[in-house]
């Protein structure tokens, strides 16, 4: 039992390196830039307003550099700035969305039992019918 767990806790390792690459690499690869995406709010804004935003986020980097540096902040639970115009971190707008998806989530499951529990229960007592 305990080489099995072992083996399992060993290929998390590969799994969250390919987890972690894939969603890097799709958010990468998605359309836009993130500075194009902020300075669409205010079109006026000069090149060195672009390079200073590009600098910030990192985006002048090499691909390996910002996903080292992507990692680490994730492990850290660092989720950065929101894109929104007041910019707030977006740890605060997870927080401040919290309670209401967990209620959602408990309702949901409250209706999901409540209604699988007695389906199921029915349908094995009146089997073939």
């Amino acid at each position: 039992m305990t080489t099995y767990l072992l083996k399992r806790i060993l290929l998390l390792i590969p799994l969250m390196f390919g987890i972690t690459l894939i969603t890097f690499s799709v958010i990468h690869l998605a359309p836009g830039e993130p500075v194009e995406m902020q300075m669409a709010m205010n079109p006026k804004v000069g090149k060195e307003a672009r390079e200073r935003l590009t600098k910030f986020y990192g985006l002048d980097k090499p691909l390996h550099e910002q996903y080292l540096s992507w990692v680490g902040k994730l492990a850290r639970l660092d989720l950065g700035r929101s894109f929104s115009p007041d910019g707030r971190p977006v740890k605060d707008k997870i927080k401040e969305r919290l309670p209401i998806t967990i209620s959602l989530n408990i309702i949901a499951l409250i209706l999901e039992f409540g209604l699988a529990i007695p389906i199921g229960i029915l349908a094995a007592t009146r089997r073939d019918t």
